[in-house]
């Protein structure tokens, strides 16, 4: 089994999420599992800002959906997208 990168674009529920504090608890999904690599506050438009992650896991069935799954569990996010996805 591999691994695979995966690198995120996290978007706050409204225009008035605390997107760092968004980025604090998505900071601490990172277990034995999933390996959070970096978590940016990245420009988007109108001063809004998104998170860009950037994670590793294993290559096994059904990690990435657990994963994205738990990325919108925390709360105040909006949507989910992957902007990139490879093996390592």
């Amino acid at each position: 089994m591999g691994l695979v990168a995966i690198t995120y674009k996290i978007m706050g529920a409204d225009g008035d999420t605390d997107i760092e504090a968004v980025a604090d608890r998505v900071r601490g999904l990172a277990d034995d599992v999933f390996d959070i690599q970096a978590v940016e506050l990245k420009p988007l438009a109108f001063g809004l800002r998104f998170i860009q992650l950037h994670v590793v896991m294993d290559d096994g069935e059904g990690l990435v959906d657990s994963f994205e799954g738990k990325v919108k569990g925390v709360g105040d996010v909006g949507e989910v997208e992957v902007l990139e996805i490879g093996l390592l």
